[in-house]
């Protein structure tokens, strides 16, 4: 069975994320220590977080370096929101403060460029659409989101799902072994 790791990030809701795994039979380790990141195969990064709280956690637990060493040993790992978000270079929620830049995009308010008419906080069901383009795996579906930043300006290479609110914006995004959604899966259950 493969070992899902969850980065326990005190700013985020790393606990769901596990509960979720959980009820589906999968073995979570809990990524507390250089150890923990050693039995893993798969990594997630937590997200219901802001960009320099989770950059600052990651920083002073030395984690920054284990994910470039997990990403370089070809471990799958996967970003949410925020953990998303930290995936890029920058975000205007934080401009001084430097993202992981494993892709070339930066982080922007919703606020800032959808119309008057449309609430600057994206949350509730929404369809997100396969850009057939990617060559990658069908990701079309409606799942929940919560957020009030999004990613701009990533590669149309990296880009394999897009979400419509106001603008259309990177809702799900990949390059080699990372992924990143904006998505929040554990509530994106839908029942039969």
């Amino acid at each position: 069975m493969k070992k899902i790791g969850v980065l326990a990030l005190k700013t985020s809701n790393y606990q769901s994320i596990c509960r979720a795994l959980n009820s589906i039979g999968c073995e979570v380790v809990l990524l507390e220590n250089e150890y923990s990141f050693e039995k893993i195969s798969h990594l997630i990064i937590p997200g219901v977080s802001k960009f320099e709280s989770i950059m600052t956690e990651l920083e002073q637990a030395n984690y920054i370096n284990l994910l470039e060493k997990a990403k370089t040993q070809g471990k799958f790992i996967l970003g949410l929101c925020a953990g998303m978000q930290i995936m890029g270079n920058s975000s205007e929620e934080s401009p001084d403060i430097q993202g992981l830049s494993w892709f070339d995009f930066e982080v922007e308010s919703i606020a800032s460029d959808v119309s008057k008419s449309i609430r600057k906080f994206h949350t509730g069901w929404d369809t997100v659409n396969f850009t057939p383009q990617s060559g990658v795996f069908d990701v079309s579906g409606c799942y929940y989101f919560n957020h009030s930043y999004y990613i701009k300006g990533v590669s149309k290479i990296s880009e394999i799902g897009t979400t419509d609110y106001g603008v259309t914006f990177s809702s799900v995004i990949k390059l080699d072994n990372i992924l990143g959604a904006h998505l929040h899966p554990k509530k994106s259950k839908q029942d039969d």
